[in-house]
């Protein structure tokens, strides 16, 4: 008997193992064991400290020491990696798990989540599916406009399983050269795999470092920079069987290595910092406990990483993580509560494993034994799996395909639904026109589902030949002729916004005409600070006013924050310039709407359009002078915000109406509901403005569905 086996028999719950150095693809119960204690820490800190542990980064790590583990120990046989083989059994094993997870909350949502909350869910299962939701995610993390970037994602876990999912393929091929390449040269496959792998490893830690200075929330889920700390497990696989250290070294290395990790969390803003230089962290803790693997130790950290409850633990961490992440945020989301306390953790945790006990015992496990008794396929050209891995692997992605199917068409008939229901709105009697005496009792319009998409259209794009264009721009001509009168609106999101303001009237006058132009955060001051768009905007709009001299120019002229409001002193030149060059041309100015630090309609949605809670109360106020300086150029200064948030309380909904889709921009129909409170700021300057642009006419839509929310994504 070695002294190893007699170590292991010694030692309480550990299990006989090799050396590392003796078996190079053999089991190691540390590596388990430290896989267990990763995912244990990823949920712990996502319950209860509402932050982010560092445990994901060494799951990674380990995921890609084991696979080119075994994959060099079959070179090293004389095998050749078979890539498509690999990865058919590969994911056969993984994704019934996930599908099950994506199943089960796919039918959580619908039950027990808002309708605006559906579609999101069905992309994301679908991404979730076939491992590029961190993709989705990125895009999400850097979106301005995009309405969910404050509450969780109930999928947002599968970040990490689709960046897996991608090196693995990477990485599979990555072997196949290795191996080719060491035939060709006649040298050993682990040296070439060493310099690969270590090409790699610098190569993204690089770029790692690069993208999280410029753009952390984008790095963060890039795959690109995360493929380094992949390539380190990599490299560990490749050396530490040739390693011999010494006992006692090993001792403290592994228990230095799981304080480190234990640590990482607590230390570092994981969350903010991570993949560049901090993510070091992680993988040098991780790094110290596998070197110290293989052969026991009497005072190392593998007497517990290897400990028998570990290991069968370990049997449940990949369900555990999958079924973690979705059971808190429903959680969150129907009892209200930003951060679970000591109690509420351990619910979720205990639900949490209950449905992992579910998945790995009745989906995982039975899987798992059914494709073993796989046979490879004949000839030996094919793909060497037998049928049922291919199968498990086509069953799964059916059954998320058919239950999105099923969902996205529950979806449409409650949209269409819901867009029947708010036609024909009486806007005269609601949103800001509304009686404070007279309250509105039904649900406020939009419907839920439709709030987040109630972008205003603000018509055609203005075509190609157009002298005077910008990326956006739209217009709506005259439906017969010239144009009795032409309004023209130019600045940010929220410009495009209030063009629902002005389309009300400009819909009910077929013989005027309309155009605006729209840049993402572009206000005249900031023009030359977010991107060359802005400051070409106001450009062309100075050129398209000394040109063809429209009627009614309208803009704004300030810029609010949660906690102050910016002027535009220099604004006043442009209007003056504006002004010599078309003297015909009235100036409006907007004041910017309050901005909420929070979405309001989602508090709304988790706590109910009359809570409390979802109540913001601005206190930003405008400089008399300013005023009196705009004023004095002609132009005329409009401030609408009493009619958006009465008595400086900005609400979910008013007179039936909810107020915003996000933290900053009005629902196209609220926005709609402005048209009498505008008409009665310009009425009395603008003579042909109608009095009462409810009663002018009939409306009819001339802007159309555009899309403008893919516009400014762009």
């Amino acid at each position: 008997m070695t002294r190893a086996e007699r170590r292991s028999i010694e030692r309480p719950g550990a299990a006989p193992r090799p050396a590392a150095g003796d078996a190079p693809s053999g089991f190691i119960p540390e590596i388990q064991g430290l896989r267990t204690v990763a995912l244990l820490m990823v949920a712990t800190f996502h319950i209860w400290f509402g932050k982010v542990s560092g445990g994901v980064d060494i799951f990674l790590l380990v995921s890609a020491y084991l696979m080119t583990r075994s994959l060099t120990a079959r070179s090293e046989r004389g095998a050749l990696t078979r890539p498509v083989s690999y990865l058919i059994r590969k994911f056969s094993r993984l994704l019934p798990a996930a599908v099950a997870a994506i199943a089960l909350t796919l039918v959580a949502v619908f039950a027990l989540m808002p309708p605006n909350l559906w579609q999101g869910s069905l992309s994301d299962a679908v991404h979730s599916l076939f491992y590029v939701e961190n993709l989705r995610l990125q895009d999400a993390a850097v979106n301005y406009f995009d309405a969910d970037h404050s509450s969780a994602s109930p999928f947002q876990h599968f970040w990490s399983l689709s960046v897996q999912g991608q090196v693995f393929i990477l990485f599979a091929l990555l072997h196949l050269v290795g191996d080719l390449l060491a035939r060709a040269l006649k040298r050993p496959v682990r040296g070439v795999l060493l310099g690969m792998f270590g090409l790699v490893a610098v190569g993204s830690f690089a770029y790692s470092v690069w993208l999280t200075d410029q753009n952390q929330a984008y790095a963060y889920f890039d795959t690109g920079a995360r493929l380094w700390e992949f390539a380190v497990g990599s490299l560990l696989a490749l050396v530490h069987p040739r390693l011999r250290l010494p006992a006692a070294f090993r001792a403290w290395a592994s228990w230095i290595g799981v304080a480190a990790m234990l640590a990482c969390g607590f230390v570092l803003p994981v969350e903010s910092s991570f993949p560049g230089w901090a993510a070091l962290w992680p993988v040098a803790a991780a790094a110290l406990v596998i070197i110290s693997a293989g052969e026991p130790t009497r005072r190392g950290a593998d007497r517990v990483l290897a400990h028998g409850v570990l290991n069968t633990l370990g049997g449940y961490t990949y369900a555990l993580y999958l079924t973690h992440w979705p059971v808190l945020v429903l959680f969150l989301w129907l009892s209200g509560t930003e951060q679970a306390n000591w109690w509420q953790g351990l619910l979720v945790l205990a639900a949490s494993g209950a449905l992992s006990l579910l998945i790995a015992r009745g989906v995982e496990q039975p899987m798992a034994a059914w494709l073993r008794r796989d046979r490879p396929a004949k000839p030996r050209w094919l793909p060497q799996v037998g049928w049922r891995s291919p199968l498990a692997v086509l069953l799964s992605a059916g059954l998320v395909l058919g239950l999105a199917g099923a969902g996205g068409a529950v979806l449409q008939q409650r949209l269409e639904q819901d867009a029947a229901s708010a036609e024909g709105l009486a806007l005269s009697e609601l949103g800001a026109n509304a009686d404070p005496a007279r309250p509105i009792v039904s649900e406020p319009v939009p419907a839920q589902s439709l709030v987040e998409d109630d972008w205003v259209s603000p018509g055609p794009d203005c075509g190609a030949n157009d002298p005077y264009r910008t990326p956006l721009c739209y217009e709506i001509p005259a439906v017969d002729g010239e144009a009795e009168h032409s309004i023209y609106a130019i600045g940010s999101s929220h410009s495009t916004q209030f063009n629902g303001t002005l389309l009300e009237a400009v819909n009910r006058h077929p013989e005027w005409s309309f155009r605006s132009q729209v840049s993402p955060g572009c206000y005249y001051t900031t023009r030359h600070d977010v991107g060359a768009g802005c400051a070409e905007l106001w450009d062309r709009a100075a050129e398209y006013i000394a040109e063809e001299q429209p009627d009614l120019v309208v803009l704004f002229g300030t810029q609010t924050y949660h906690e102050f409001e910016l002027t535009q002193p220099d604004l006043i030149e442009w209007i003056e310039a504006g002004t010599a060059a078309s003297p015909g041309t009235r100036f409006v100015v907007v004041r910017d709407n309050p901005r909420v630090p929070f979405s309001p309609f989602e508090c709304a949605s988790m706590h109910g359009y009359d809570s409390e809670e979802c109540v913001f109360r601005y206190e930003t106020s405008t400089d008399p002078g300013y005023i009196t300086a705009i004023e004095e150029t002609g132009a005329i200064w409009v401030d609408l915000n009493d009619s958006i948030c009465p008595g400086r309380e900005c609400r979910p909904s008013r007179g039936g109406i909810v107020t915003y889709l996000d933290d900053s921009h009005l629902t196209g129909t609220y926005a709609r509901s402005l048209a009498q409170k505008f008409t009665n700021a310009i009425a009395d300057e603008v003579e042909w403005w109608p009095e009462r642009v409810y009663e002018e006419g009939e409306y009819v839509d001339r802007a159309g569905n555009h899309d403008v929310l893919e516009d400014l994504n762009k």
